[in-house]
């Protein structure tokens, strides 16, 4: 149990990087064209449309002109990271 634990948060421990270098990343517009980006961005697309689908739901969010699926994203992260060493 301790070794699957350790694997998925190894798993969401990478996915937490490519987070930070996809944040990093958006800041920097000459960044945008390169390939590291495109990599990250078909990484992170799976995950977070379907967080941009449920929160297009809420009026609030729908008016919000940040992409608030990201930090959405960063939380569940953040979370399940946690949970995985209370589980064990």
């Amino acid at each position: 149990m301790e070794t699957l634990a350790w694997i998925i948060y190894c798993i969401l421990s990478v996915l937490d990087v490519i987070l930070l270098i996809s944040a990093i990343m958006s800041w920097i517009p000459e960044a945008r064209d390169s390939k590291l980006y495109e990599v990250v961005e078909r990484i992170l697309s799976p995950l977070l449309t379907p967080i941009r689908k449920l929160l297009n739901r809420i009026e609030f969010v729908r008016r919000c002109p940040i992409d608030l699926s990201f930090l959405v994203l960063v939380i569940i992260v953040q979370v399940l990271s946690n949970l995985v060493w209370v589980i064990v």
